[in-house]
């Protein structure tokens, strides 16, 4: 049976399906969570983090509406368009009931808050009570009239009882469901009810909104309780508020902020935020998404003023109405089937995709992305209609997609025939050609040719065309799903048609005669054909027939009839394929049942299944210079990454060490001994051997090995991060570099000003409205700020209109800098009829101009105001009034571009380029209290960008006051003009701003704590840096990355958390993280490139490679690991470790006769083993075990545990672990199998699984962990039952105290209620019930411990549940005792084993 883990197909990361925009509601908040309905599934995100948590309520069919259970909020209800309501518990995973609706097409569904067993809804445009109790469906006695159409049905959260429902005819009724009476509200618009919604904090008051732009708001007091005979309450408008353009298409409360609501509009991206008590919006907030489709505001306290929002591209984020800024988006995802990707030939970062939903979107695959997104409906030819429309009865629709091979035109096809192409470089759609009067399924690119491309065609033709459109035609004579050009031979094309017959052509022949036809054809329809990039004339196709066939032609393209090879295996039809780029025998396959597979393509034997996608899976890519990277894409909106290096899992090891990649053993082989290449791929072949060779550094030789071998994206970024800190930051990237997650910290400074720079250009573009422009602006003025440049900052708010937000910063300039754009913002608004005048006369008052306040309130009829005004004057007390000149140099006019931090002019510096030129002299001086002095920015960044003044600016006290007595800053150049802005830091965390121990913000004195003036360049930031930590300095760089690391691990990206340690240069970190995700060969590497990271690491690494190699067979270069251990007694007792493994593996005396020869010789060191590896009793025991005696060195190593583990304490850390490899081989290969004491061996698996728990203990509360304590209490409860002896000195209890400690950190709940259990049980031994009681006494005690903090995630790969996204907790599946054991000899390998958790529980 193949393999159902997730090894050789592993995912590593997912670009989330887009929210649909074809449903009303989308977008539902629950609790701490948010969901979002795609067309197959629900995805479940998290209030707090926004991280996906689930993907689940997985449907067959497309979604139509969906809705949480009030009461609980693992139960979801969601219906399909194919009448079902389905009931989910999240949970578990699992559908908990399915309803057939009777042909009732289901638009939306709402629980009943008072009995959960209740759901209403809009179903065959009635209103409808569904019983889960009872299974019955009963329809309520209201519908709309005749030839109206409900729109929106919205149920009062203070009266449950009354609903609301809206019609596409602008009518409006309220609806009492326990009694059935039912009220008209309105009946006069005559647009259709776009949305309704109750005040949250009052039954009374409701909101309608129309498509054409009216909203009002409606008092439906005592409604609810009307006597249908007497109608004396008559539902009344309370307010009409401002008519909004037509598109409105939402409109909603805002729970925790009182009589605000907001609006949206389906025509562009801004959002209207209104208070009940004003027909006029109070603000804009304009969203760079574009189109908006639904709105939700989160729920509970804790989300403040958060709303999520959806939008037509099937995006969704999460604003902040109260600060008016994005807090976190998606980075875009398909809202249909994605039936096609591909990764560009000339850029393996770069991959296409295309679906149903009309459009091809680019994704920078290092950081999941999206870099461009084409419409169908963008393509001159018109035919089609626009994004909004692109998914209704296929209108285009897209089936496939390619890119040239020069990475320059993407072209795409589909439903209707047409091809479209579009320009990668300028962004534009291309005119469209029709080239087939029937749907296109396939389109590829030519491997060699510029801009050229094959298509094939339902109407039996396979066409040859470019961006000019057809070039040639080759007739076939059965409708053809697929085609594929032969890399060996550019002008050869496979065929696939309906028939299952292949033809082979010569695209260069003039006789349009096709070369061959294979008839050992296919039952049904072949789908798809491929080329092996590696093998010249094998063809693979896949057929409806459930089946794949491999092919072997002569190079000229002729069937050799060579019998094929079918892989058999699948359930439903097979539509994807790939080959893999590196590895001739290897292929996958893709199905309408869910899985891909992996196939052994010259045996057909199936390796493994892999079931991730929760539909049918319809392309798989592949690229030759990332050869272990597959893409996946599905029905279910998803794209998938997947890392294949398990294939060949000794070619990472072997390129460490420094071994031939390419001689690897593959899956399903043995080494034998035999050195043949195995790898013919060209990225672990020539290119790799080149690129090490040619590599000047440690950093850079592992990257190229990592960059061609690994199965993750970012691990190009990791070494990239690895090689400047082990060279220096010569290797910093600076300006126009891409698909940068995690910048080094010598690099920030350069990167986001360059990232600034490009958004400044907005300001050129000729975009249609300012929207995208000022969104553009905003961000560029938020990045200069966050890198300190404040007059920058100031001047790019000022330019959008955001002028309170430019006051509120302009102080860090200078006083005198804000007076002058204080004087700048009163002209404006003297200029305009409708400014505020009490907002005017209060700046005219603090910028000094006392004249002109005193006449605005003389004007307003404020005689006594302006009398006071004038008295304060006379005293002095206002200060001089500000001239026109003052403040230096006039603000630069708004069309001057602005210049990237750290460049002249308006061009920024050639990569090659210093990275920062050196601070003008005095440029983190502070200024003398009179002003006099050269001064430069603040040095510490603002966080409080709502108006207020900056709470870093505060803590300085660097405002000047009127009165004087503190000093001011002096003004920056300007930001423009012929002179360069002076260089900032770029690294914020180095400020006088420092936090004491509780994280609170001090304010050091003198020059104690403040970091000196920054050395020239990049390099002197990080110098810089390490100096000021080593002095003690708070590290605040490093803290926030600690956290994102944090984050990162918890989600399973420990690529992404190992980069952000190595970021801040904390490698022993990173080391860890890579441990905890399995990426052994990845940490061994990052420990010999930086050996000085921690005390011992180089011997640690060579620790590491040794016991990876042994768990890969690959003895020799295990031999070879452990011989370059510095250390002679660990060489020798990592040397004999390795030798009695191997002969417990290797059944032949001579071999392994000849194995200890090289050992020996490897040791080098003169005289007997015995003695020389320690002497204690574990070297005794491997000795004995060496020589076939197992039950003596059974016995010897748990009696020596045992004695070990009966002291009081702390225990010897060292014996014990020295102690557990001596189980270790015990327990390997053939010695597991001889026979001895029964109770022995249970003490074994006993002792291996609690000293292996003990050593992880370091790590934080695992899957690992917990899995290895949960195994020791079995074994031990096991022996407890049985009458024979047994030496283990502790009680069952003990382990679990042990246990429950490790857990007080991640999941105190849990572990005070264990401690509970055990501080109360009779049967626990008195002293141990006292551990407990005391350890939940102080665990109760602790009031800041987090109650619900979630435990990291498993240090080894598992198989995780359907939607698994990387999280896992304690409750999680168990792991398995060899994974978890497995996973606690690298920790320990690596040097990262903590012998403080070795005692007794205290």
């Amino acid at each position: 049976m193949p393999g159902q883990g997730p090894g050789l197909f592993r995912q590593t990361h997912l670009i989330a399906s887009g929210a649909q925009n074809w449903i009303s509601q989308p977008l539902v908040a629950h609790g701490k969570q948010f969901a979002y309905a795609s067309t197959l599934a629900v995805y479940i995100y998290n209030n707090e983090d926004q991280q996906l948590q689930k993907i689940t309520g997985y449907q067959s069919h497309t979604i139509t509406a969906f809705a949480w259970n009030p009461r609980d909020s693992n139960i979801i209800a969601v219906a399909t368009n194919d009448d079902h309501i389905n009931i989910f518990d999240v949970a578990k995973d699992e559908s908990v009931k399915k309803l057939k609706m009777p042909k009732r097409d289901v638009v939306q569904l709402e629980w009943d808050p008072n009995s959960p067993q209740i759901i209403r809804c809009v179903a065959d445009n009635t209103i409808c009570k569904l019983n889960l109790d009872k299974n019955m469906l009963e329809q309520i006695r209201f519908s709309p009239p005749g030839g109206h159409r409900i729109t929106r049905m919205v149920r009062n959260a203070r009266l449950s009882s009354m609903c609301a429902i809206g019609t596409d005819k602008g009518h409006v009724y309220l609806y009492n469901t326990d009694n059935g009476v039912h009220e008209t509200v309105v009946t006069n618009y005559k647009e259709p009810i776009v949305d309704l919604d109750f005040d949250p904090k009052s039954e009374d008051y409701m909101l309608i909104a129309c498509a054409s732009g009216q909203i009002s708001m409606w008092c439906v007091q005592g409604a609810g309780n009307i006597d249908p005979k007497k109608k004396e309450i008559k539902p009344m408008v309370i307010t009409e508020f401002s008519r909004q353009p037509a598109g409105l298409c939402a409109c909603k409360f805002m729970p925790n902020m009182p009589g605000t609501f907001v609006t949206a509009s389906d025509r562009h991206g801004v959002l209207r935020t209104w208070s009940v008590s004003n027909a006029n919006p109070m603000n804009m907030i304009k969203l760079e998404q574009g189109k908006v489709h639904s709105l939700a505001p989160l729920q509970g306290v804790e989300s403040g003023s958060k709303l999520s929002v959806s939008f037509k591209t099937g995006e969704v984020s999460i604003v902040d109405v109260r600060t008016r800024r994005t807090r976190w988006a998606t980075t875009g995802g398909h809202t249909e089937t994605v039936f096609d990707c591909v990764i560009a030939p000339s850029d393996p970062n770069k991959l296409i995709s295309a679906s149903f939903d009309g459009t091809v979107r680019c994704w920078d695959m290092r950081t999941k992305e999206q870099t461009a997104c084409f419409f169908t409906g963008d393509a001159p030819s018109g035919r089609l209609g626009s994004d909004n429309e692109a998914h209704q009865a296929g209108r285009g629709a897209l089936y496939t997609c390619a890119i040239s091979c020069d990475g320059g035109t993407i072209a795409a096809a589909g439903f209707e025939g047409i091809v479209y192409f579009f320009d990668v470089e300028s962004g534009k759609a291309l005119k469209a050609h029709r080239v087939h009067s029937g749907a296109v399924h396939r389109i590829v690119a030519h491997p060699l040719e510029h801009g050229v491309f094959a298509t094939a065609g339902v109407d039996a033709r396979c066409c040859v065309v470019t961006r000019d459109g057809l070039r040639k035609a080759l007739n076939h004579t059965m409708p053809i799903q697929g085609c594929s050009w032969d890399p060996f031979q550019p002008d050869i094309i496979a065929c696939g048609g309906k028939d299952g017959t292949i033809e082979i052509w010569n695209v260069t022949n003039e006789d349009h005669q096709s070369i061959d036809k294979i008839c050992d054809k296919h039952t049904t329809k072949v789908y798809g054909v491929l080329y092996s990039p590696l093998v010249q004339g094998r063809l693979m196709s896949v057929s409806d027939d459930k089946t794949a066939k491999i092919f072997e032609l002569t190079p000229d393209g002729r069937y050799t009839a060579r019998r094929p090879v079918t892989l058999e295996g699948h359930e439903s039809n097979v539509r994807g394929q790939a080959w893999h780029p590196e590895i001739p025998e290897i292929c996958f396959t893709g199905s309408w049942d869910k899985t891909v597979r992996t196939w052994n393509s010259v045996t057909g034997q199936c390796l493994q299944v892999t079931k991730r996608h929760l539909a049918d899976v319809y392309a798989i890519a592949t690229h030759p210079a990332r050869p272990f990277i597959a893409v996946t894409c599905s029905r279910d909106s998803t794209i998938r990454f997947w890392s294949t290096e398990e294939c060949a899992p000794a070619a990472k090891i072997r390129a460490v060490l420094g071994k031939d990649a390419t001689s690897c053993s593959i899956v399903g082989e043995e080494r034998n001994g035999d050195e043949r290449k195995r790898l013919l791929g060209r990225a672990a072949g020539r290119d790799l051997g080149e690129k090490m060779a040619a590599s000047s550094s440690d950093g850079e030789r592992f990257g190229a090995a990592f960059a061609a071998l690994s199965g993750e994206p970012l691990a190009e970024e990791l070494w990239h991060l690895a090689t400047i800190e082990s060279t220096g930051v010569k290797e910093a990237r600076g300006f126009g570099a891409t698909g940068i997650s995690v910048p080094h910290r010598s690099e920030v400074e350069s990167l986001v000003g360059d990232a600034a720079a490009r958004l400044e250009e907005a300001r050129f573009a000729k975009t249609r409205g300012g929207d995208k422009k000022d969104v553009a602006l905003r961000k560029a003025a938020t990045l200069r700020l966050e890198l300190g440049d404040f007059r920058a900052y100031c001047e790019l708010m000022k330019e959008i209109g955001e002028w309170d937000a430019a006051l509120s910063i302009a102080p860090a300039v200078s006083f005198e800098y804000w007076r002058r754009l204080a004087g700048e913002r009163i002209k404006s608004m003297e200029k305009d009829e409708d400014a505020d005048v009490e907002r005017l006369v209060h700046l005219q008052l603090a910028a000094g101009k006392v004249s002109d306040a005193t006449s605005g309130l003389v004007r307003a009829g404020r005689d006594e105001e302006a009398f006071t005004v004038a008295c304060t004057a006379a005293e002095g007390r206002f200060g001089p009034e500000i001239a026109e000149d003052a403040g230096g140099t006039p603000s630069p006019s708004p069309l001057k571009k602005l210049a990237p931090l750290g460049g002249g002019g308006g061009s920024p510096p050639k990569p090659a380029g210093p990275l920062s030129p050196p601070p003008a002299p005095g440029h983190h001086a502070r200024v003398p209290s009179d002003g006099s002095g050269a001064g430069g920015p603040l040095d510490t960044l603002p966080h409080n960008l709502d108006g207020s003044l900056p709470a870093a600016l505060k803590a300085r006290n660097s405002l000047p006051s009127l009165g004087g007595g503190v000093g001011k800053l002096a003004p920056l150049p300007p930001i423009a003009g012929a002179g360069t802005l002076n260089k900032l830091r770029a690294v914020s965390a180095f400020g006088s701003l420092q936090t004491n121990g509780n994280g609170h913000a001090v304010t050091a004195h003198g020059d104690g704590g403040a970091l000196p003036p920054t050395p020239a360049g990049a390099q002197g930031v990080v110098a810089a840096a390490k100096k000021f930590i080593a002095k003690g300095g708070v590290d605040e760089a490093s803290t926030v990355r600690g956290a994102q690391a944090a984050a990162r691990l918890l989600h399973g990206d420990v690529i992404g958390a190992a980069s952000r340690y190595l970021s801040v240069g904390n490698t022993r970190e990173a080391v860890r993280a890579l441990i905890r995700g399995s990426q052994v060969e990845m940490a061994t590497a990052l420990m010999r490139t930086l050996p000085d990271s921690s005390p011992g690491s180089k011997d640690a690494a060579h620790v590491l490679a040794c016991e990876r190699a042994v768990e890969l067979g690959e003895w020799e270069i295990a031999a070879e690991a452990a011989g370059s251990i510095q250390n002679v007694t660990e060489r020798s007792w990592r040397l004999l470790l390795v030798r009695a493994r191997f002969a417990a593996t290797e059944s032949d005396p001579s071999i392994v006769e000849r194995f200890d020869r090289m050992c020996d010789a490897t040791r080098d060191v003169a005289g007997a083993w015995e003695a020389g590896c320690g002497g204690d009793a574990a070297e005794s025991a491997v000795l004995h075990a060496l020589v076939g005696e197992v039950d003596r060195a059974a016995s010897e190593t748990v009696h020596a545990v045992n004695d070990e583990l009966g002291r009081n304490g702390q225990w010897n850390a060292k014996a014990l672990t020295r102690l557990l490899e001596a189980l270790h081989v015990v327990s390997h290969g053939a010695n597991a199998l001889k026979p001895i004491d029964p109770v022995i061996r249970a003490e074994v698996t006993l002792q291996r699984c609690y000293l292996s728990a003990l050593v992880l203990s370091s790590a934080g509360y695992t899957p690992a962990a917990n899995a290895l304590f949960h195994h020791a209490r079995a074994a031990l409860k096991q022996l407890n039952k049985g009458e024979a002896r047994f030496g283990f000195p502790h009680a069952v209890a003990m382990i679990s105290i042990h246990e429950l400690s490790l857990m007080m950190g991640h999941h105190p709940t849990e572990a005070e209620e264990g401690l509970a259990e055990v501080a109360e049980a009779a049967s626990v031994p008195v002293p141990l019930r006292e551990i407990a009681a005391r350890l939940h006494a102080n665990l109760t005690a602790t009031s800041d411990i987090p109650r619900e903090e979630p435990t990291l995630p498993a240090m080894e790969s598992i198989v995780p549940p359907v939607g698994y996204n990387g999280a896992m907790d304690w409750k999680a599946p168990k792991m398995t005792m060899v994974d978890a054991l497995r996973t606690a000899k690298m920790w320990d390998a690596a040097g990262a084993t903590d012998h403080a958790f070795f005692r007794t529980p205290q």
